[in-house]
């Protein structure tokens, strides 16, 4: 069943009126919000997962700042899709209006079930991507780690070599790197398995005591 579009949340003055206990204006499902830097293809896979073209670009990529819901029908949920970040135009007051946005509506939304953290294939996470991070984690927000654009890496030791490198990296980060999951929107290459693993309240959490590490 393809996916359909909710709401817009433009700004934090419209939150209050967005939620009533863990319902987003009278929808039940749980939230997924999709985070990751621009042009690292959360656009594409959304729409791959949605079975339909509904999630909205900017035609300045990293300049939008507003928080896009959609019906996920297949999966019960409800996919939040966040501004983009990183990108290098973007002003420090859009940076900032950034962050207050996205930290008063993960403040406000208790049907909130985990952040799905967008890394590039080819050379994620970066230090922009550790910001972002740690910012998902200052929140106390679960996530899992999806590295997209996975058919860019042509063969098997390229691949091999860059699953070596992250799975470095996120140790580095405290995230067990074996559950992170590597997909292409472009060939559906490990969509199917993040389908599954998304349609699951809390399945393959990379972070097990996000208070705890928050608090570091």
């Amino acid at each position: 069943m393809a996916g359909e579009f909710i709401l817009t949340l433009g700004g934090v003055a419209q939150i209050s009126g967005l939620f009533k206990g863990a319902f987003l204006k009278g929808n039940r499902e749980p939230r997924i919000a999709m985070v990751g830097r621009s042009n690292v293809g959360k656009s594409s896979l959304i729409n791959s997962l949605l079975s339909m073209r509904l999630a909205q670009t900017s035609a300045e990529p990293g300049k939008t700042r507003k928080i896009h819901f959609y019906k996920w029908p297949d999966a019960d949920k409800i996919i939040a899709d966040l501004p983009g970040y990183g990108y290098a135009r973007a002003s420090g007051s859009d940076r900032d209006e950034w962050a207050k946005l996205i930290h008063a509506y993960l403040k406000n939304d208790e049907g909130l079930e985990r952040a799905v953290m967008l890394l590039d294939a080819r050379n994620g996470p970066s230090a922009l991507d550790e910001e972002a991070i740690k910012f998902m984690i200052s929140e106390q927000v679960p996530m899992t780690f999806v590295f997209t654009k996975f058919d860019a890496l042509k063969t098997q030791s390229e691949r091999a070599r860059r699953k070596k490198e992250a799975s470095l990296k996120l140790l580095e980060l405290g995230y067990d790197p074996e559950l992170a999951i590597w997909v292409s929107a472009k060939t559906k290459l490990g969509l199917n398995y993040l389908k599954s693993v998304l349609s699951e309240k809390l399945a393959l959490t990379a972070i097990k005591d996000v208070a705890k590490k928050g608090s570091k």
